[in-house]
């Protein structure tokens, strides 16, 4: 395992480190759980939960749950899985992002009925709706309040009319500065999971020691990496903690120690 030896950068805390940690373990590499960001509840908690009642009622056809957090905060604010279908008519749907997501959902007892094959990304749940040419639906998308807008509009362009609300708030984790960039000179390999996580790892923690090797998650990480001056070593294919794991697996697999530097300084 090119990976073994290696010290690597967990950017969450709570159930996401643990499920990371057990990733980055199994391929022989040492977890440095370093929360970059937390979760908190929406500033007003009134919409969330009247979208749950209603989504409880039956309003909805479908609902798009686009992180693990997201589907935690769903249940939380009340939400329950359809077990049966209305009276002449299909129980309301749910469509998950990805598979941590979709096992954050199943934890509370929701069945999935529609997630993207491999692409595990805003994109990829648009065009899982395309794909399965489902008829124009009412679609709720619980989100963060910092997401961008691509499932909603990948959504209303396939004809799905889409009520948003915020489920959580996205916030800088309460962290020791000096304390954080002491711990980061161990760090062979940082994981950067979003947008977010690009941002608290360039306020908090750059510039990376020069032989940090830097794993984005997708594309609009990498962009937001970029526009922060952190140039990533590699993008995963694969939208989760093991496709990070494999791109910077075959980033190291010639030479197991990490790579070049100039581009963090």
């Amino acid at each position: 395992m090119s990976l073994a030896g290696n010290s690597i950068l967990i950017p969450r805390g709570g159930s996401s480190a643990d499920r990371w940690s057990a990733a980055v373990t199994a391929r022989g590499a040492t977890p440095l759980v370093l929360p970059l960001i937390e979760s908190a509840a929406p500033s007003d908690p009134g919409p969330l939960a009247e979208a749950a009642a209603r989504w409880n009622r039956g309003d909805y056809d479908w609902v798009a749950i686009t992180s693990a957090t997201g589907a935690s905060a769903f249940a939380e604010a009340g939400a329950r899985p359809h077990t049966s279908s209305r009276p002449g008519s299909q129980r309301p749907r749910v469509a998950a992002v990805g598979p941590a997501t979709a096992a954050e959902l199943r934890r509370h007892g929701f069945p999935i009925d529609l997630a993207p094959a491999s692409d595990f990304s805003g994109d990829g749940l648009a065009e899982a709706f395309r794909a399965a040419e489902i008829a124009p639906s009412l679609v709720l998308l619980p989100a963060s309040e910092i997401a961008d807008d691509t499932v909603e509009s990948g959504l209303t362009a396939a004809g799905h009319r889409v009520e948003r609300v915020t489920a959580y708030r996205t916030v800088p984790a309460a962290t020791d500065r000096r304390a954080a960039r002491e711990r980061a000179r161990e760090v062979d390999i940082v994981l950067v999971s979003s947008g977010s996580v690009a941002r608290e790892l360039a306020a908090t923690l750059a510039p990376l020691p020069p032989l940090t090797t830097v794993i984005a998650i997708g594309g609009p990480t990498a962009r937001a990496l970029d526009e922060l001056g952190i140039l990533p070593d590699a993008v995963a294919e694969e939208h989760t903690v093991d496709g990070m794991l494999d791109a910077a697996d075959a980033l190291l697999s010639p030479r197991r120690t990490p790579p070049h530097a100039p581009q963090h300084a």
